[in-house]
Protein backbone atom coordinates (compact mmCIF):
# COMPACT_ATOMS: atom_id res chain seq x y z
CA UNK A 1 0.00 0.00 0.00
CA UNK A 2 1.46 3.21 -0.98
CA UNK A 3 1.75 6.41 1.17
CA UNK A 4 -1.34 7.89 -1.15
CA UNK A 5 -3.52 5.22 -1.19
CA UNK A 6 -2.78 5.27 2.77
CA UNK A 7 -4.13 8.44 2.80
CA UNK A 8 -7.35 7.98 1.33
CA UNK A 9 -9.00 5.30 2.82
CA UNK A 10 -11.39 5.43 5.61
CA UNK A 11 -10.39 4.02 8.97
CA UNK A 12 -12.53 1.41 9.14
CA UNK A 13 -11.57 0.47 5.60
CA UNK A 14 -8.15 0.13 6.51
CA UNK A 15 -8.87 -1.68 9.89
CA UNK A 16 -10.62 -4.03 7.10
CA UNK A 17 -7.73 -4.65 4.76
CA UNK A 18 -5.57 -4.88 7.92
CA UNK A 19 -7.54 -7.55 9.09
CA UNK A 20 -7.72 -9.16 5.97
CA UNK A 21 -4.05 -8.93 5.49
CA UNK A 22 -3.82 -10.84 9.12
CA UNK A 23 -6.24 -13.33 8.14
CA UNK A 24 -4.39 -14.40 5.41
CA UNK A 25 -1.29 -14.68 6.94
CA UNK A 26 -2.73 -16.55 9.58
CA UNK A 27 -4.27 -19.19 7.26
CA UNK A 28 -0.65 -19.34 5.45
CA UNK A 29 1.30 -20.29 8.97
CA UNK A 30 -1.74 -22.89 9.43
CA UNK A 31 -1.14 -24.55 6.14
CA UNK A 32 2.55 -24.52 7.04
CA UNK A 33 2.16 -26.41 10.04
CA UNK A 34 -0.33 -28.67 8.60
CA UNK A 35 1.73 -29.54 6.08
CA UNK A 36 4.32 -30.40 8.58
CA UNK A 37 2.16 -32.38 10.66
CA UNK A 38 1.03 -34.15 7.74
CA UNK A 39 4.94 -35.37 6.19
CA UNK A 40 5.81 -36.24 9.64
CA UNK A 41 2.89 -38.18 9.87
CA UNK A 42 3.54 -40.14 7.12
CA UNK A 43 8.02 -40.59 8.04
CA UNK A 44 6.92 -42.09 11.01
CA UNK A 45 3.96 -44.02 9.34
CA UNK A 46 6.52 -46.16 7.34
CA UNK A 47 8.79 -46.34 10.33
CA UNK A 48 6.14 -48.46 12.61
CA UNK A 49 3.83 -51.85 12.41
CA UNK A 50 1.48 -51.82 9.90
CA UNK A 51 -1.93 -52.08 12.52
CA UNK A 52 -0.40 -49.44 15.02
CA UNK A 53 -0.63 -45.87 12.18
CA UNK A 54 -0.83 -42.69 13.69
CA UNK A 55 -3.12 -39.98 12.55
CA UNK A 56 -1.88 -36.22 12.64
CA UNK A 57 -3.67 -35.22 15.51
CA UNK A 58 -1.65 -37.81 17.29
CA UNK A 59 1.44 -36.04 16.60
CA UNK A 60 -0.24 -32.53 18.07
CA UNK A 61 -3.70 -30.87 18.24
CA UNK A 62 -4.18 -27.58 16.97
CA UNK A 63 -6.43 -25.01 18.01
CA UNK A 64 -8.19 -25.32 14.51
CA UNK A 65 -8.79 -29.35 15.12
CA UNK A 66 -11.44 -28.74 18.07
CA UNK A 67 -14.30 -29.47 17.35
CA UNK A 68 -16.74 -27.96 20.44
CA UNK A 69 -15.53 -24.25 19.01
CA UNK A 70 -18.74 -22.42 18.92
CA UNK A 71 -19.95 -20.05 16.43
CA UNK A 72 -22.21 -17.43 17.81
CA UNK A 73 -24.58 -17.29 14.69
CA UNK A 74 -26.88 -14.72 15.79
CA UNK A 75 -23.38 -12.07 16.14
CA UNK A 76 -22.43 -13.16 12.69
CA UNK A 77 -25.44 -12.19 11.22
CA UNK A 78 -26.12 -9.19 13.14
CA UNK A 79 -22.48 -7.92 11.32
CA UNK A 80 -23.31 -9.06 8.35
CA UNK A 81 -26.75 -7.27 8.00
CA UNK A 82 -24.51 -4.06 9.18
CA UNK A 83 -22.23 -4.05 6.91
CA UNK A 84 -24.79 -4.68 3.98
CA UNK A 85 -26.59 -1.59 5.15
CA UNK A 86 -23.49 0.54 5.44
CA UNK A 87 -22.50 -0.59 1.83
CA UNK A 88 -25.79 0.67 0.21
CA UNK A 89 -25.34 3.90 2.05
CA UNK A 90 -21.64 4.29 0.33
CA UNK A 91 -19.78 4.17 3.98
Amino acid sequence: MGVEEFYNYLPKHFWNKLDGFYELENLRERGNWERTRWQTTLLLNIQIAKGKKIKPTDLIEFEWDKKDIKVNYDKLKAKAEYLKKMSKHGK
